[in-house]
């Protein structure tokens, strides 16, 4: 039973992997939809959580600890104006909102951010993407294209119980992975284009690690709420840059 296969490995490994989800003709539209599209580079300076810290904590705090970062997006609103807008049209499609909630066991929404609800991430060997929690407690990646080398998605599944910034597990992850350097807890998943990825990006700690070469890593990220009018915070939108200002 595939369901029940992409069950199991949501709530055991933490993530859900398909292979084959996309065509390589879809791939083909899909890759030139993106590539079309301008696109933004970001460059940020935040902690895991997507903001500025927290005062409450002392400055040596892992709620504190900050990082240099850098990708390149296109928004949601770069993709529906694209002729077909297939990336958006992925993202509306009723079936898969109702599969990745089958998997997931409970109902998801659309998140409603006007322009980070689904967009792409274009990453080149310049860009130093970060590790984060994320507020929408659900993502699934498409992935598009791979680079020469690197790009792996890099996660420690399920290590935060809550969705709380002041959740200590959160804080710990944080000092063990950033701050001491210690991955052992890492897990890697090596995605090739037009492979599904779908896991809590709430819960589980994770960044699309580094690539090398001169070909761009491209991915379609769709992101899902547990209730109806979810949208991420002002402090999240405004620490990631989706679209050309």
């Amino acid at each position: 039973n595939i369901l029940q296969q992409c069950q199991d490995a949501l709530r055991n490994d933490g993530a859900m992997k398909i292979s084959n989800f996309a065509t390589s003709d879809g791939l083909n539209l899909l890759k030139d939809e993106i590539q079309s599209c301008p696109y933004n580079e970001s460059k940020q300076h935040y902690t895991a959580w997507q903001d500025q810290g927290d005062a409450r904590y002392p400055s040596n705090h892992p709620r504190n600890y900050k990082m240099h970062s850098s990708a390149g997006f296109v928004g949601r609103k770069s993709l529906q104006q694209t002729q077909k807008h297939l990336g958006v049209s992925i993202y509306e499609d009723d079936r898969m909102i109702q599969f990745l909630s089958s998997v997931a066991n409970k109902q998801l929404y659309r998140s409603e951010d006007a322009n980070g609800s689904v967009y792409s991430y274009r990453i080149t060997s310049h860009h130093n993407p970060p590790w984060h929690f994320d507020e929408s407690p659900y993502t699934a990646i498409l992935y598009l294209q791979n680079s020469e080398g690197g790009g792996e998605f890099d996660f420690v599944p399920w290590c935060r119980p809550t969705q709380s910034k002041d959740d200590i597990k959160g804080h710990d992850i944080v000092r063990q992975v950033l701050m001491e350097g210690n991955t052992d807890e890492v897990r890697h998943i090596a995605a090739e284009p037009g492979e599904l990825i779908f896991f809590s990006g709430a819960h589980s700690f994770h960044r699309a690690a580094p690539v090398s070469g001169p070909t761009n890593r491209l991915g379609l990220v769709l992101t899902f709420g547990e209730e109806a009018g979810f949208a991420n915070s002002r402090t999240v939108r405004d620490a990631n840059e989706w679209d050309p200002t």
